[in-house]
């Protein structure tokens, strides 16, 4: 896994350890050959695992971001198997109803609020 690619993920562990979300689990494997991804494996409670690609290409707050979304997918589908509420991260503005979304803000890579369009925080930062 690249520098890159760990920094990404360093700050959604960041986010997860700060918000009572689940611990990652990441297999530092290729999901594919393509050089124009750096890809790593989520791995599930369940044993199953889910491909985590990160374009090469794509400026870097973006990235930030694509890989956050993709992240937050899994941690729903985890959290759902956990009989848990899956609005990880959970929007404080609306408590118990929708999680935030990442989104690219005028800081940088951040948590945004679907409804109220307010930024939370940023990526690694809740």
């Amino acid at each position: 896994m690249s520098s890159a690619l760990e920094v990404v993920l360093s700050l959604l562990v960041r986010d997860l350890q700060s918000t009572g979300g689940i611990s990652l689990q990441v297999r530092d494997e290729p999901v594919n050959g393509d050089s124009e991804y750096e890809s790593v494996w989520l791995l599930s409670r369940d044993g199953s695992r889910t491909g985590l690609l990160a374009p090469l290409a794509m400026a870097e707050p973006d990235r930030v971001v694509h890989v956050a979304d993709q992240v937050q997918e899994f941690v729903h589908e985890e959290l759902w198997g956990l009989g848990r509420p899956a609005t990880w991260p959970e929007c404080l503005e609306h408590p118990g109803t929708h999680p935030l979304q990442p989104e690219r803000t005028p800081k940088g890579p951040g948590w945004v609020c679907p409804k109220s369009g307010h930024t939370a925080g940023c990526i690694g930062e809740l």
